[in-house]
């Protein structure tokens, strides 16, 4: 979880067997919305999922990001993002189409686009478009929660109103490691990412690519 929590999960397929062990890399986890209350998590690129909380926190960036870009080029064709469909895994590897209209009832005009999920799933969010997933890769892959998550704490306003953290930036304070738990190794990782992500964001790639490389020393240390 992007606090730092964890949240144990079973295969929704008993013939699944136990799920696989990951070191840890950023997940895009999608919920299903049949009331089966399954989640199908996406190991991505740390780009992509940083881009992501940027568009659903409202994040506004000086310069626009490739998903933008592709957003006003679709816009500028004359076509529109009908949705975005999780297809298949081959391997450890997910496929995704995007799909675009003119026209939401004529199907001729549809134009199917093969991307990476991390990359559709930006897209839908930017674009508002529903998001799919192949019923059988759904029940086959997803996984279930056998014990709740942390709950977000709520922000108590002057009249007495519960509101959720405003979305100001990137990383908020659930992103934190708490200090009365993490090692100072953990500590250290997270201003390592936060940094990198706002490099990033802010289009320093030289800058990016080295605090990528000083974490990837920083959790080669930690696996020793």
């Amino acid at each position: 979880m992007r606090d730092g929590q964890h949240i144990r999960c079973v295969q929704n397929n008993p013939d699944g067997g136990r799920l696989p062990e990951y070191a840890p890399q950023p997940v895009i986890v999608l919920k299903m919305e049949d009331g089966s209350n399954l989640l199908l998590p996406i190991i991505v690129l740390e780009l992509p999922a940083a881009m992501l909380m940027e568009t659903i926190r409202n994040v506004h960036l000086a310069r626009p990001t490739v998903y933008q870009v592709l957003q006003d080029l679709i816009a500028v064709m004359g076509y529109r993002v009908k949705l975005v469909r999780i297809t298949k895994r081959v391997q450890e590897a997910y496929y995704a189409q995007l799909i675009l209209c003119k026209d939401l009832v004529d199907e001729a005009q549809e134009v199917i686009l093969d991307l990476r999920p991390s990359d559709a799933i930006n897209v839908a969010a930017r674009c508002q478009a529903p998001i799919q997933v192949n019923r059988d890769l759904a029940y086959g892959d997803g996984v279930r929660m056998i014990n709740d998550p942390i709950k977000v704490h709520m922000h108590t306003s002057s009249s007495g109103v519960q509101r959720a953290p405003p979305r100001a930036s990137v990383v908020t304070e659930l992103d934190r490691p708490q200090t009365d738990q993490a090692s100072s190794l953990e500590a250290e990782e997270f201003v390592l990412v936060r940094s990198m992500f706002m490099a990033a964001a802010e289009e320093r790639y030289t800058d990016a690519a080295r605090i990528r490389d000083e974490l990837k020393d920083l959790r080669a240390k930690g696996n020793n």
